[in-house]
């Protein structure tokens, strides 16, 4: 009799343990985590909360690089734009010249010269103490969310990785000065200082369009350290997200052959627990006749 009841506590002991296992097989395999509660890994609960920080800052990078590539980009039509404009104006300066035109030619001329130079005015913008004329250009085309793309204003930093020193200026392109200043500048009747009749014209579109092109050249230079650290950042979540998936993800085929496995002994201990209790009531039965 002690027998029975010494086998039938070790059954239920043992059932008592098998419900716990079975409770966290189930659990993992309902929700996909490896880690169900704090406890079950304390370590790896503190390294997934140091890489979840991590993923959220090189979200935001990511969408700080995907920002200036996009200003980059704009950027960059404009400069195309503003060279396609001193380009015709070199053509009209050319025709101006030739002796064949007569005055009423080169006023055309002048007429779409000028149109031109208020194009460049109001891409470039300013105020009246650096591009002189009446007013202040104080809200001009060339501008990426409100931000000025050729003015004088300091270069724009981008945070584009983890460190606080991870840090790209973009470049400023300060139209307002030299030949393309030079272009757009008025006096203080509103009249532009380069006409078609100006001296020097040709060299000085020629240094016009010598700065746009070293303009192109280093918003270039800058879209590939922002391409690269754009990838380097998107390489550096997926990397993070398969650190925390070992961390965190439950092995679905392995915890769900575990919970057959445990299905499997707990039935089998069920049903000796049922054999042990059945054998002591016969027991019982017995000995009181």
């Amino acid at each position: 009799m002690d027998s029975i009841n010494q086998h039938s506590l070790t059954l239920a002991s043992g059932l008592g343990r098998l419900k716990e296992l079975n409770q966290v097989a189930t659990a993992r395999v309902s929700s996909g985590q490896r880690i169900d509660r704090p406890s079950a890994d304390i370590a790896g609960v503190g390294q997934a909360a140091k890489l979840d920080a991590q993923q959220s800052r090189l979200g935001s990078v990511l969408v700080n690089l995907q920002n200036g590539v996009s200003r980059l980009q704009l950027t960059s039509s404009q400069l195309g734009q503003i060279g396609r404009i001193v380009s015709r104006l070199g053509e009209l300066a050319t025709y101006a010249t030739s002796p064949v035109q007569n005055n009423t030619d080169r006023a055309l001329y002048q007429t779409e010269f000028t149109g031109l130079q208020d194009q460049l005015r109001q891409m470039i913008g300013g105020t009246t103490a650096e591009i002189g004329g009446t007013a202040d250009v104080t809200k001009p085309s060339g501008t990426f969310n409100d931000s000025v793309l050729f003015g004088s204003a300091p270069g724009e930093m981008l945070s584009v990785g983890l460190n606080s020193d991870d840090r790209l200026t973009l470049p400023v392109l300060n139209f307002r000065t030299g030949a393309l200043g030079d272009l757009i500048r008025q006096d203080a009747t509103g009249n532009y200082t380069t006409t078609l009749t100006s001296t020097g014209l040709l060299p000085a579109l020629n240094s016009a369009l010598n700065q746009t092109s070293d303009a192109n050249a280093e918003v270039g230079s800058v879209q590939s350290r922002l391409d690269f650290a754009s990838s380097v950042t998107t390489v550096a979540r997926i990397n993070n997200e398969a650190a925390l998936s070992v961390i965190r993800d439950a092995d679905i085929a392995a915890e769900s052959t575990a919970l057959a496995r445990l299905q499997i002994l707990t039935e089998s201990r069920n049903a000796m627990l049922a054999q042990a209790r059945d054998s002591r009531a016969s027991l019982i039965g017995l000995l009181t006749r």
